[in-house]
């Protein structure tokens, strides 16, 4: 049994190890993008730049439900150390995050967190669904302080512009 798995069992029941799994989740992240592309990220930029793109890790479910998935943070933070970064994980910042498919509340969740590793002032393009996603995903990230610079039908589907919030802390 490997050092992070001695970990999950040692805190597995205590407060805040939702919170703990996130952290490692995010730092991981952070750390793949460094070791592989020499790029020093702040962890939640990094967890951002995973979401943001499309991986085989489903980390939009281990975000919604991280102790449920401890045993996969795991795996995925051991095969950080040693794996190649996926080529779909850039180390810009993001400018289209595309949304479409994607059930609720998972797209709420995944545009709050690719939000957070943003910095103030940064516009995102965000592709939604028609329905429940074009009505949730908007209003869950102005409750979170950003702005809503531009809503446009496209066809099928709907492209947000965002704005990070410069009041955030």
């Amino acid at each position: 049994m490997n050092s992070l798995n001695c970990w999950i069992e040692a805190n597995k029941d205590k407060d805040g190890f939702d919170i703990s799994l996130m952290k490692l989740l995010s730092f991981a992240c952070a750390e793949w993008i460094r070791r592989t592309r020499g790029t020093v990220v702040d962890a939640n930029v990094g967890l951002s730049l995973f979401l943001s793109s499309k991986t085989e890790y489903p980390l939009v479910n281990w975000v919604q439900s991280p102790v449920d998935f401890a045993s996969d943070i795991v795996d995925f933070c051991e095969k950080s150390k040693e794996l190649p970064l996926p080529d779909s994980i850039g180390v810009d910042f993001p400018k289209l995050l595309d949304l479409r498919g994607v059930k609720c509340p998972a797209n709420a969740v995944r545009s709050r967190l690719v939000m957070a590793g943003l910095p103030e002032g940064f516009e995102l393009e965000i592709l939604l669904d028609e329905g429940s996603p074009i009505e949730n995903v908007p209003q869950a990230l102005v409750a979170d302080g950003h702005f809503i610079k531009k809503r446009e039908k496209n066809g099928l589907f709907w492209q947000i512009t965002v704005v990070k919030s410069t009041s955030m802390l």
